[in-house]
């Protein structure tokens, strides 16, 4: 029970802090009232859209000039090195090549049981089949039987 104590006082707080949040936006808002100023803007804006057009255009315009001398000016300082990073990815993929290559022999193994383990059934089956059965012909029959049980557990737990 006091799990569920925990997960209820966290959503308490949590609700708290929501709604604390929300009073002191709603306060800045009504001293700076911002509802009004933004109001104000669209009226302006809405009587003079050519103006608002180009205001925005050469913001834009001018924010993409910005940005892109900013990261001319650092491509200059990091020496233009681009494959800098390249060197730290190497070990992951080395790990991951590796990974790949045991599940890829962990299949062959399981196919090659698997392969045994019909030839074991096809040669069990024929040794059963058998109308005179010498004592060898039995033994055979038990060890082949035992060997086709362990593979096929081994086949099951995989």
């Amino acid at each position: 029970m006091s799990i569920f104590k925990k997960e209820s006082q966290k959503a308490k707080r949590d609700s708290r802090t929501v709604r604390y949040f929300r009073v002191m936006l709603w306060r800045v808002f009504v001293k700076f009232k911002v509802r009004e100023r933004v109001a104000k803007a669209n009226k302006w804006a809405d009587q003079n859209r050519g103006r608002t057009m180009l205001i925005t255009v050469c913001s834009l315009l001018f924010l993409l000039i910005l940005g892109s001398a900013l990261t001319l000016s650092n491509m200059d300082n990091q020496e233009s090195n681009f494959l800098s990073g390249v060197e730290t990815v190497e070990p992951m993929f080395r790990e991951m090549q590796r990974i790949q290559n045991a599940k890829a022999y962990q299949i062959s193994q399981m196919q090659a049981l698997a392969s045994k383990g019909q030839l074991l059934k096809h040669e069990l089956d024929s040794l059963v089949r058998l109308s005179d059965k010498s004592h060898k012909d039995s033994v055979q029959i038990i060890s082949k039987y035992k060997q086709l049980e362990i593979i096929v557990n081994n086949l099951e737990r995989q």
